[in-house]
């Protein structure tokens, strides 16, 4: 493997893990954007609720 390259492949690989990231987020919400927006005492990331 060439140095010539390494950089771009590296790049790729994060690009493509946070794109994973992000869709494993909207799946966990329920593919809602409602649950991002709602601002009462749920933060954005909290967007799984979990009774007790």
């Amino acid at each position: 493997m060439s140095a010539k390259y390494l950089i771009p492949k590296i790049a790729m690989y994060l690009i493509g893990a946070g794109l994973l990231f992000t869709l494993i987020g909207y799946t966990l919400s329920g593919f809602s954007t409602d649950r991002y927006l709602n601002y009462d005492q749920n933060h954005w990331y909290n967007v799984i609720h979990i009774e007790r």
